[in-house]
């Protein structure tokens, strides 16, 4: 009678593991990931200000210096991301300052980069043009620079 009772527990936890087992590899019931609403995951959340605007920033020509030689001549074209239109309407009125201040920066920073690596990291530019723009024209006033292109027009391939 011990024997049947023992085997009949054997059996009966047997079952139980490997429903267990199969709950988790198929990730049923109390497996299961947690519900997430997706389309809320990868649209991005909107801004206060509503509907993003954008303003063409003049393709930006960077000549690069090296040892009394130009190693190379970059154009840079980007775009600003501003919350209303009246903050495209000030950031346009004022770009000439933002331009301005984008090429005496760049002229300097560039070359610096440059000796340190070969390539340009498009991260560093996108974040030292979002510093220069915060400087211009306040922070929060511009919510991103989107880097369109990156061109070395200097006829090397």
């Amino acid at each position: 009678m011990q024997k049947v009772i023992l085997m009949v527990v054997a059996v009966v936890l047997m079952f139980s593991g490997g429903t267990v087992g199969v709950l988790k590899w198929m990730q049923l019931g109390p497996f299961a990931p947690p519900p997430s609403d997706e389309a809320t995951e990868t649209k991005p959340k909107p801004r206060s200000g509503g509907v993003a605007r954008f303003v063409d920033i003049e393709p930006l020509n960077i000549a690069i210096i090296e040892n009394n030689r130009p190693r190379a001549v970059l154009q840079i074209s980007a775009k600003l991301e501003v919350g209303s239109e009246k903050e495209a309407a000030m950031v346009s009125r004022n770009m000439i300052r933002f331009t301005d201040a984008a090429l005496r920066d760049l002229y300097d920073f560039l070359p610096r980069l440059l000796r340190e690596a070969d390539r340009l990291e498009i991260s560093l530019l996108k974040d030292r043009l979002q510093l220069i723009a915060d400087r211009i024209y306040g922070k929060g006033v511009v919510r991103q620079v989107l880097i369109q292109s990156v061109h070395d027009t200097s006829g090397k391939s």
